[in-house]
């Protein structure tokens, strides 16, 4: 018998994310124990600006620590925050980073400028990226970021099943008709088709790169158009940017680069789980789309946003609970599991079980 479960962004110190783990009863001493399978969601890495060294420092430990286990026990999920590593900030060393997270830091003191900014780092996106995003940036991670993509242990989605739910498909930050139609697969719902798309998108990307990176040149990682980096003072977009809104909340939607969608483009007929999106970002982007007991809850939880016809809801679920809404080929689910660990006691956070990872 094996036990499968996924686990939200986990950008937190190390030893709350073990504490969380081992509530759940999935370790055996300072491993997982042989019969857990494990699936996190991506996002290792920038959750204390305050701190960002050790933030930093504990990206790099909780990263290293799941890519000890065998890939079959434990799959990991690109995340944005992840990919920045060798995208946005592949040029940078420690000493330039900290000057520029400094400056982007002396914009928000009123003391310089974001037009500064802009010239200064052309390359860039906008100073709050730099200052607060991806604030806890060295390159000890990039390099691992790099060590863990040549070996194939990065993957764009996975797919599982839940317990009334076959087929459901695992990625970041999910996927909407803009990726599919990209892809080349407009009108396609099966999970299993849209993973190896995305498996071969990214394996390309990797063997554009393989041979810079084998040779110490860290050229940037590209998975345009799907997921478009930031730079030039943009913020990136896409696969592992994008989060669902309610464009009634005046949110912009930028299709070349997008930040948000609109749930409405979730592929009808299927089943996804992602990360990415806490909830209280969520109830803030989704406005009357949320029922009165998700904006009543602050922080964390696992979440569902469903689809049908026109009608969009947004509500709280328990993780050991069967989800609720009946598929149907109008309808769309997404299971929303960041649970802001950062932010949440670890006695509070809830791993979401799978009945199987195929």
């Amino acid at each position: 018998m094996v036990r499968a479960f996924v686990m939200g962004d986990p950008q937190a110190p190390f030893a709350k994310v073990l504490e969380v783990l081992d509530r759940h009863q999935l370790l055996a001493g300072d491993r997982l124990a042989p019969d857990v399978e494990l699936v996190s969601i991506g996002d290792h890495f920038d959750y204390d600006v305050l701190d960002p060294e050790t933030a930093g420092r504990e990206g790099v430990k909780l990263l290293r620590w799941l890519a000890s286990h065998d890939p079959a026990q434990v799959r990991i999920v690109l995340g944005n925050h992840d990919a920045s590593r060798v995208m946005e900030l592949a040029a940078f060393d420690d000493t330039g980073f900290a000057t520029a997270r400094l400056f982007a830091r002396e914009i928000d003191a009123g003391t310089r400028t974001v037009a500064e900014f802009r010239a200064t780092y052309p390359q860039l996106p906008p100073p709050g990226v730099i200052g607060r995003d991806y604030a806890s940036f060295h390159a000890e991670q990039r390099a691992l970021v790099v060590e863990l993509v040549l070996a194939g242990r990065f993957q764009l989605a996975v797919v599982g099943a839940l317990a009334n739910r076959s087929d459901v498909l695992l990625s970041h930050a999910s996927i909407t008709e803009r990726e599919l139609e990209l892809l080349g697969l407009g009108g396609v719902r099966d999970a299993h088709a849209i993973a190896v798309a995305l498996r071969d998108h990214l394996v390309r990307a990797i063997d554009e790169v393989r041979a810079d990176w084998t040779a110490g040149t860290i050229t940037p990682l590209d998975l345009s158009p799907l997921h478009v980096t930031g730079g030039a003072g943009f913020e990136g977009g896409g696969l592992l940017y994008h989060r669902p809104s309610n464009p009634a909340t005046g949110s912009l939607f930028d299709k070349a680069r997008p930040r948000r969608y609109d749930p409405r483009t979730l592929p009808r007929g299927l089943t996804q789980i992602a990360g990415h999106s806490g909830h209280a970002k969520c109830v803030h982007e989704l406005g009357d789309w949320c029922t009165a007991a998700a904006r009543a809850r602050k922080h964390g939880g696992v979440r569902t946003l469903t689809v049908e016809g026109d009608a969009v809801v947004y509500d709280l679920v328990r993780a050991t609970d069967p989800f609720p809404i009946a598929r149907t080929e109008d309808a769309a689910e997404l299971v929303l599991i960041d649970g802001e660990l950062r932010r949440v006691a670890s006695g509070e956070v809830d791993l979401l079980p799978l009945s199987s990872l195929r």
